[in-house]
């Protein structure tokens, strides 16, 4: 029988995430899967961890890479699933029970399917309907969305040139291509951490760069005008907001003068 899901995890010298990680994996009630882990060569204690466990993977390697999107490369090459889900290290299944829950919903069909998450102090809801709109600002989180495998054969791998948002160009693509279909399921799949590269400080600007090239990339002539049009939504929102205010002023002022 075909496995369903191949859930791959990459991990470089965080040997306390990748424990947590695997750790979720391995307790769940669901298991018509297969687990993958791709390290790159690290020397904090990971390797041992990771052999110490093995038993449970149905493909190991440690050497050195070029980056996150090689490392999740490799580990689509050698993924047999009819799904790949990327949970890597530090991110966590939401519950014993999340991937039977996300399978069993009635809403799972089609090529990619995307749920949220939660994060330590809160979470994050996705549309049921994706815009360009939507790409524009944000993207899916790979943590809690099933990709089926043969789309990385028909659209390609994800692009190594770009080292933080080369999955937020991967949807764009299958989105944009019309030949994809996207499917939302409203169940917090994932408590992602928000430690890694994208969500860092320090590489604001590098993801601002990566983000400008691949919807230009993408959008072509259309780039300036979806840009406009959010620009456009972000003043009218805080002209919306400002007026609020001065009306709850007025309104306060004349009850209490």
């Amino acid at each position: 029988m075909q496995q369903l899901l191949s859930i791959i995890t990459i991990n470089f010298n965080d040997v306390l995430g990748l424990e947590k990680t695997v750790n979720s994996v391995e307790n769940q009630t669901y298991t018509n899967f297969e687990y993958i882990i791709i390290d790159g060569g690290s020397k904090d204690g990971s390797c041992e961890y990771l052999n110490k466990k093995k038993q449970l993977f149905s493909y190991l390697i440690s050497e050195k890479d070029s980056g996150i999107y090689n490392a999740m490369n490799k580990g689509i090459k050698v993924a047999k699933g009819e799904y790949l889900l990327f949970l890597n290290s530090g991110d966590i299944l939401n519950g014993v029970n999340a991937l039977q829950d996300f399978i069993d919903n009635s809403n799972f069909s089609g090529d990619i399917i995307y749920g949220d998450y939660k994060f330590l102090d809160g979470g994050k809801k996705y549309p049921d309907v994706l815009t360009p709109l939507h790409f524009f600002k944000s993207s899916l989180p790979h943590q809690s969305s099933f990709i089926k495998r043969d789309l990385f054969s028909k659209f390609g791998l994800y692009d190594e040139r770009f080292k933080i948002v080369s999955d937020k160009s991967f949807y764009i693509k299958c989105f944009l291509s019309e030949k994809v279909v996207f499917k939302h399921i409203n169940q917090k799949l994932a408590i992602i951490d928000l430690h890694g590269i994208s969500n860092n400080i320090a590489f604001k600007k590098n993801v601002q760069i990566e983000n400008s090239i691949i919807l230009k990339e993408h959008f072509g002539v259309f780039y300036l005008d979806y840009k406009n049009m959010l620009e456009l939504k972000s003043e009218y929102k805080n002209l919306k907001n400002k007026n609020l205010i001065k009306l709850l002023k007025r309104v306060k002022n004349k009850l209490f003068s």
